[in-house]
C-alpha cells in the first residue's frame, strides 16, 4: 500500500525534510495524493510538519505502532499491537501453544482487561495511560534456566529504558520484579515458563511488563501503592524498542549476571529492614544485597540468610 511506502520513506528520512515532490516521485503519485495520504497519517498518530518550500519533516509517533516499532528492532520479532486484550501474557502463551513456529512473538496492548502479576494478582491496566507488552522467545534449554535472574536482568533492562525516556526522574527496583517512583510501583515484570505437554519440556519464555506511565485515575484502593510516571508524552515505540533491544543485548549472557552492580546501585531496599514472604513462612531482616544468582541477601540476628523465592511484603524506610 502506498501509505506504508510512505511512511517507510519518511521513518528512512526521520527529522529531516522531504519535498513533496521527492514524496511524489518515490511513489510515482502525485502531490496531492501524497498530501491525502500525509493526512491520513496524521489521523494515526504520526506527526508530521509541514513548511513552505521545505515540505515534510517526520517528527514521530506517539501512538503504538507495529511498523515504526518493528523497525526499530534489532532482533527480529513478530509484532502485534492490541487496542484491547486480555493479557498479553497469556495471549502470548495461547500463540506460543497454537503456533509451535520457534518465532520471536511482541505482543503489546493499549489495554489489559484481565492483567495479572506474580501469585496471579491482577495489575492495573487501563486504557491510554499504560505501556503492556509481552516478549515470546522459544527457549528450549531447561538447565540454563534462571527466572529469578532472567526477572532481576529485565528489570535494570527497563529501568535503563525508562531512564533514557525521562532523564529527570529517579527509578528504583524492589527485589525482585518491581520498579518505583517516589516510593510508588509503577512497573511490574513476570517471567514465565512455557512447557510443551507433549514433550514435557521448555518451549518458550514470556517476559511481561507492564508500565504505568501516566495514569489519571488510580482506585483508592490502590493509591498507596500504584503511582505512575509522569504527564510528560513519550514516543512508547521508542520505548518497547529500547526495552526489547536491551533484552535482547543482555539475553544470550544473563546467566553471566554481569548487571548485578547495575540492579545494587538502583534498589531501594539495600540497608533497609524488611519482612519477606516465603513458603510457610515470613524472614525479617535486613537488606545487605543481591547476589549472582539474583537472590535476596538478609542479615538475621547476625546471620547472612539466602531467599531465593519469596515476595517483600513490608519495607521499613
Amino acid at each position: 500500500m502506498k501509505i506504508d511506502q510512505l511512511l517507510q520513506l519518511f521513518i528512512a528520512h526521520q527529522n529531516e525534510w522531504v519535498s513533496g515532490n521527492q514524496l511524489a516521485e518515490s511513489l510515482d503519485i502525485s502531490r496531492t495524493m501524497i498530501w491525502k495520504l500525509i493526512k491520513q497519517l496524521k489521523e494515526q498518530g504520526h506527526q508530521i510538519e509541514s513548511k513552505t518550500n521545505s515540505g515534510y519533516k517526520y517528527i514521530g509517533n506517539d501512538e503504538l505502532n507495529e511498523q515504526l516499532i518493528q523497525d526499530g528492532l534489532d532482533t527480529e520479532y513478530d509484532v502485534i499491537v492490541k487496542k484491547e486484550i486480555t493479557s498479553t501474557n497469556s495471549f502470548a502463551k495461547q500463540l506460543n501453544d497454537q503456533n509451535h513456529d520457534d518465532k520471536r512473538h511482541l505482543i503489546i496492548a493499549e489495554k489489559q482487561t484481565q492483567g495479572y502479576g506474580r501469585r496471579g494478582r491482577s495489575f492495573y491496566s487501563p486504557e491510554k495511560s499504560g505501556l503492556y507488552m509481552s516478549m515470546l522467545v522459544p527457549f528450549h534449554d531447561a538447565k540454563n534456566l534462571n527466572p529469578g535472574l532472567l526477572t532481576t536482568m529485565t528489570a535494570v533492562v527497563v529501568a535503563k529504558a525508562l531512564k533514557k525516556m525521562y532523564p529527570e526522574i529517579d527509578f528504583y527496583v524492589k527485589w525482585i520484579n518491581d520498579i518505583y517512583v517516589n516510593s510508588k510501583k509503577v512497573v511490574g515484570i513476570l517471567t514465565e515458563l512455557v512447557m510443551d505437554a507433549e514433550l514435557m519440556q521448555p518451549s518458550a519464555i514470556v517476559v511481561g511488563v507492564g508500565i504505568s506511565l501516566n495514569i489519571q485515575d488510580i482506585p483508592d484502593e490502590l493509591k498507596d501503592k500504584v503511582g505512575s510516571i509522569s504527564d510528560k508524552k513519550i514516543n512508547k515505540n521508542q520505548l518497547v524498542d529500547l526495552i526489547v533491544n536491551g533484552f535482547e543485548a543482555e539475553f544470550p549472557h544473563y546467566l553471566e549476571a554481569n548487571f548485578i552492580e547495575e540492579y545494587q546501585k538502583i534498589s531501594f531496599l539495600n540497608g533497609k529492614k524488611v519482612s519477606v514472604d516465603v513458603i510457610n513462612d515470613t524472614v525479617e531482616g535486613i537488606v545487605t544485597g543481591i547476589d549472582k544468582q539474583g537472590h535476596l541477601l538478609l542479615d538475621v540476628d547476625g546471620k547472612e540468610v539466602t531467599i531465593n523465592n519469596g515476595e517483600v511484603v513490608k519495607v521499613n524506610f
